[in-house]
């Protein structure tokens, strides 16, 4: 009997440790995944970040030579030597239809280049040297749409592309929209853009839309936050996530 009552004793210590173990768990989430106090208000982009947009960029090599990269024409980069005239180097970035490049943004650690065009959005690759610079190749962000896409509307060009936005705290490109599909159907896609490395975004809720400061002129800025660094998107349920460059979490207003 003293062996039952023991055993039995043992059981429910068992029960009421795994018990608590069960409440940590649940509750092992820190406040911060909740309630990010630095930007539970109305968000606003940050004045911080704000830059004049420019379709001349300027590179300063290692044995101080100078280049400059500019718009050509409407959809063409130039590379010059400051000083010559003469063109080192031109490279495409073809808006096809309509439009031209309206920015140039040069990423933080200087190895690419991010071209904001009116139809087409480019990732330029840039290669530095002791002596001199060199573009690489124009690799155009993904293919996606404002609206969902049909295979038959988009082989007629009637689908308006989505437009890719620079992130200045994060220093990489972001673009959300529509993959194409038999019948239209809604297919949503974010990819994330740095240099040549693209990745799909992947959060528990597709993504619907990048924040953007729509009361600036064209183009808008991203809804960035300087701290914490990043951006907000929102998501198809309506909800707002926070991204720092590798974590997600979903805002939801603090308790007073």
């Amino acid at each position: 009997m003293k062996m039952l009552i023991l055993l039995l004793n043992r059981s429910l210590l068992s029960i009421v440790i795994l018990a608590l173990v069960l409440v940590a768990c649940a509750h092992s989430e820190p406040l911060s995944n909740y309630c990010l106090s630095e930007i539970k208000q109305k968000y606003k982009s940050s004045t911080l970040y704000a830059r004049t947009t420019t379709t001349q960029i300027t590179v300063t090599v290692e044995n101080g030579n100078t280049f400059d990269i500019s718009k050509l024409h409407n959809n063409y980069l130039s590379v010059n030597q400051r000083g010559n005239k003469k063109n080192l180097q031109k490279i495409e970035a073809k808006q096809y239809g309509y439009g031209e490049i309206n920015e140039l943004i040069l990423s933080t650690h200087g190895n690419w280049l991010w071209v904001n065009g009116d139809e087409t959005d480019y990732v330029a690759l840039l290669k530095t040297y002791k002596t001199s610079i060199e573009l690489e190749k124009m690799i155009p962000l993904p293919k996606v749409y404002s609206k969902p896409c049909s295979f038959l509307e988009e082989w007629l060009g009637n689908c308006l592309q989505s437009q890719g936005y620079y992130s200045y705290v994060l220093d990489r490109v972001f673009i959300t929209g529509h993959n194409s599909t038999l019948f239209g159907n809604s297919n949503l896609s974010t990819y994330e853009i740095i240099g040549k490395t693209v990745k799909l975004l992947r959060t528990n809720q597709a993504i619907s839309s990048i924040l953007v400061d729509w009361q600036q002129q064209y183009p808008q800025r991203l809804i960035e936050i300087s701290n914490p660094r990043g951006v907000v998107f929102r998501d198809i349920n309506q909800n707002d996530i926070f991204y720092d460059g590798e974590h997600f979490t979903t805002l939801k207003k603090c308790s007073s």
